[in-house]
């Protein structure tokens, strides 16, 4: 009850500071949250939206297979799940988060993870999280995906695991093309499992 008072939530929309209800989605104004593009079709190997691609070509039974831009890739997990598509409205709340410190917004953002996860009937036993490097979280503050991870983590009863371990430091991503992202992380991080937790995972 007292950090309700301290830090009260629904007051403001997180993307444009309209006044809102106490009971708004993710404290999101309406408008804001309208033109959020929430992924309800992604392709069942890379995640993303197939409505924006260009699908005509391909059939039902193609698809069950991945979207056209990954049908011949190979990944190494299993499969990745999009929230919301990004664009520059949902960069908003990317950017608000990792760089003016609200960090209140991990928060919400755990809550839309949360609610995907749920509607995909996928079940789980740790959450992990992508390390930033020492020099960067320190100028930072805090390292983001730790912050959802944390909250994820207290909103479902699933485990945390710090296992994830950063090798050296990278440059920054948002600038680079697929290729220098794949060459800029490659080899930089091993995981470190002393209590064998993630054995047969």
């Amino acid at each position: 009850m007292f950090l309700e008072v301290l830090y009260p939530e629904n007051i403001k929309c997180i993307i444009c500071n309209k006044a809102i209800g106490k009971n708004n989605s993710y404290s999101l104004c309406k408008e804001c949250f309208i033109n959020l593009n929430f992924i309800s079709d992604g392709c069942i190997k890379c995640g993303k939206s197939i409505i924006n691609q260009t699908i005509e070509e391909f059939t039902q039974e193609q698809l069950l297979y991945g979207c056209p831009s990954c049908l011949n890739k190979s990944y190494y997990f299993d499969k990745a799940i999009g929230c919301i598509e990004y664009d520059e409205l949902s960069k908003k709340i990317v950017f608000g988060f990792k760089y003016n410190n609200k960090t209140f917004m991990s928060r919400y953002i755990a809550n839309i993870i949360n609610e995907k996860i749920y509607t995909e009937h996928i079940n789980y036993d740790y959450i992990l999280y992508v390390p930033l490097h020492k020099s960067r979280e320190r100028k930072r503050g805090f390292n983001q995906a730790q912050k959802i991870a944390e909250d994820l983590s207290e909103i479902t009863g699933i485990p945390t695991l710090n296992c994830i371990f950063r090798k050296r430091n990278t440059r920054r991503l948002y600038n680079l093309n697929k290729k220098e992202r794949e060459q800029e992380v490659k080899n930089s991080f091993v995981i470190k499992d002393n209590d064998n937790l993630l054995k047969n995972k």
